[in-house]
């Protein structure tokens, strides 16, 4: 029993004595207890009977000086010990600055994203509060590049560290891996849920020659401009703009290319409904040319609904151009076809038999809108405006 109690004294002793060489140590990081505060520096007692020196200087940037007060604690580190009288000089922002390398290095190892504020504009990037200064460049900011840096000051961005200098304790990081990386995650979620035949609310994110494209939630659809009015148009801005939030309905996909077609006009009023009361045989209209041929004129009768004029039904020596404005009578409705002929002559010459051949071999009779008629709905992959 004596044995016991005495190996016990001496394991408590050794621990004691080990414990005292840690505190002597320096580089280490230990809880501090502010005893006294003066003009610049603080006295800590970090335990052991030791106290040290905490110059002002030696306190993080997040700490203000003057809200410190006695009966605070602090954790600091052993900063130099002074060779001759044993003096101990503390610091405060050099144990943050280890404890967050120890964190950045955690973080990089477990993919970890951290959140800093930005504090300062250097060149090629920004500087970022961690507990110790971390670099991202410009780059790595935003998906798309920055403008106006120092906007940025002040503002918190979420990080992932991209690169690690052991020896200076650096660190890079990257805001754009992060976006990058959520938007993959949406896109793949999104993926998931999307069918032909859906309507879907989207953004128009960019305007191009043949149609508009719309970013649907992480991943951009293309409405071409066959699919985006039932009436004639040129150019995409003369029915959307870039930033309208717009219903759109899914006309195609596909989930390994990540292509999607998609129809704003389906979402809208059909004009064979909106417009019935004017579409029955021997009503007579203006209407505007659309197509010229030799064998047969295209015409908009209503807005977004066409008509064929063939051959025999109007005056093959006159000079017809598109936008030109015309009257006309219809001859045949079909409207489940959506077929409709009409005559500029207001006489039927052709018998109705030789109209519907000649429908069928110029395939144009069963033309009902503008859009079927100008276009063949493009499939251009949804990445392509990124």
């Amino acid at each position: 029993m004596h044995d016991a109690e005495e190996e016990d004294q001496l394991a408590l002793e050794q621990r004691m004595y080990e414990e005292s060489l840690k505190v002597l140590d320096e580089g280490q990081v230990l809880n501090g207890l502010i005893v006294a505060k003066y003009q610049d520096e603080l006295l800590v007692d970090i335990g052991g009977k030791s106290e040290g020196t905490l110059p002002f200087r030696e306190l993080s940037l997040a700490i203000e000086p003057k809200l410190l007060k006695v009966g605070d604690t602090l954790e600091v580190m052993i900063h130099r010990i002074d060779d001759q009288d044993g003096s101990l000089f503390l610091s405060e922002r050099r144990a943050r600055a280890l404890k967050t390398w120890e964190k950045v290095i955690d973080a990089h190892n477990s993919d970890e994203v951290i959140e800093a504020t930005v504090t300062q504009v250097v060149k090629g990037g920004v500087l970022v509060d961690l507990g110790m200064r971390g670099f991202v460049p410009a780059s790595q900011i935003r998906r798309q590049p920055v403008g106006n840096l120092e906007e940025l000051v002040g503002k918190r961005l979420r990080l992932k560290v991209i690169d690690l200098d052991h020896k200076r304790h650096r660190v890079v990081l990257s805001q754009r891996q992060v976006l990058e990386e959520e938007l993959n995650a949406k896109k793949q979620e999104l993926l998931g849920t999307l069918e032909v035949g859906q309507i879907r609310e989207g953004v128009v994110v960019r305007l191009a020659e043949f149609g508009a494209f719309v970013d649907l939630g992480g991943i951009d659809g293309l409405i071409h401009n066959s699919e985006l009015s039932y009436g004639r148009i040129k150019h995409p801005s003369e029915v959307v703009k870039i930033g309208d939030t717009v219903q759109v309905e899914i006309m195609k996909f596909d989930p390994e290319a990540r292509k999607v077609s998609l129809s704003l006009k389906h979402t809208l009023a059909d004009p064979w409904d909106e417009h019935a009361e004017k579409l029955f045989e021997g009503n007579k209209l203006v209407a505007q040319v659309v197509k010229v041929t030799p064998n047969y004129l295209l015409v908009e009768i209503v807005p977004g609904v066409l008509a064929m004029v063939p051959k025999g039904e109007f005056d093959p020596t006159a000079q017809y151009s598109p936008g030109q404005e015309v009257d006309v009578t219809l001859l045949t409705i079909n409207a489940a076809t959506r077929r409709i002929t009409a005559s500029i002559q207001h006489v039927a010459d052709v018998p109705p038999e030789e109209i519907e051949k000649l429908a069928i071999e110029d395939d144009t009779g069963s033309i009902g809108t503008i859009g079927d008629a100008l276009g063949v709905q493009a499939e251009v992959p949804a990445d392509a405006a990124e």
